[in-house]
């Protein structure tokens, strides 16, 4: 027993190393449209490797931002990006970074990480995610496209599944919640992440899976997008799916 408890204790330590050598990035980040949008970054120690700052649109691969280096006259940008959206400083002691999103936009809304080498390690370290979600601005309304459940279904002998397909999404993010006659549904609700569809628009679906629905029912799908103040819903009465 000895023997396994000795790798084990040494996992856990080396996972515990790991982690306190990680950089930590700001808490999520939430600013007005066109505003400025700050992520500070402490590394906890100053050397030769340069600091990159990712943009990550949930179920993508992270797209490099920019890199950063006390020893750095100007930060270096990935591909795509550039010094009219983006820029970055670091502090004095060369420990502390910040990236600049110089006037926020929709399409900014993401996750953000900041990541290293770490030479100690031989390997990458990255930090938690924040998220930026930017307000103010005019999201054009999204589509709903309730899928009723078949005819046999909805008439009580199965029980019924509905489809919230949503579509025309400017983030992707956002809150789905579902209704049976004017009363939120807890629980019985599962969804899948957004997907991109190019052209910074989005779709996403959710499903309300419920054993106990009146056939006379009305149930209502809506969806609330991060950074919007607009809620857009759409309905169905199960008595007249066909």
């Amino acid at each position: 027993m000895r023997l396994l408890q000795t790798p084990v204790s040494c996992v856990l330590l080396w996972i515990s190393f790991v982690r306190a050598q990680s950089p930590v990035i700001t808490p999520a980040v939430q600013v007005s449209f066109g505003e400025r949008a700050t992520f500070d970054c402490e590394t906890g120690i100053k050397d030769g490797n340069a600091l990159r700052f990712y943009k990550q649109i949930p179920g993508e691969v992270p797209k490099l931002i920019l890199y950063h280096h006390h020893s750095y006259t100007d930060p270096k940008y990935g591909p795509g990006m550039s010094s009219a959206h983006f820029t970055a400083s670091v502090d004095s002691a060369g420990t502390k970074y910040q990236l600049i999103i110089k006037d926020a936009e929709i399409a900014d809304t993401a996750h953000y990480y900041c990541e290293r080498w770490h030479s100690g390690i031989n390997g990458h370290v990255f930090s938690q995610p924040s998220k930026l979600t930017v307000t103010g601005a005019n999201y054009p309304e999204p589509e709903i496209v309730l899928f009723s459940p078949q005819p046999e279904v909805a008439s009580g002998s199965i029980q019924p599944t509905l489809t919230c397909h949503i579509s025309n999404l400017s983030v992707p993010f956002g809150t789905v919640n579902w209704l049976v006659d004017r009363k939120m549904v807890q629980g019985a609700v599962t969804g899948e992440p957004a997907r991109d569809l190019g052209s910074n628009t989005f779709s996403m679906s959710s499903y309300l899976t419920m054993a106990d629905i009146k056939r006379d029912s009305q149930v209502t799908c809506q969806i609330q997008q991060d950074g919007s103040t607009s809620i857009t819903a759409r309905s169905i009465k199960l008595s007249e799916c066909s």
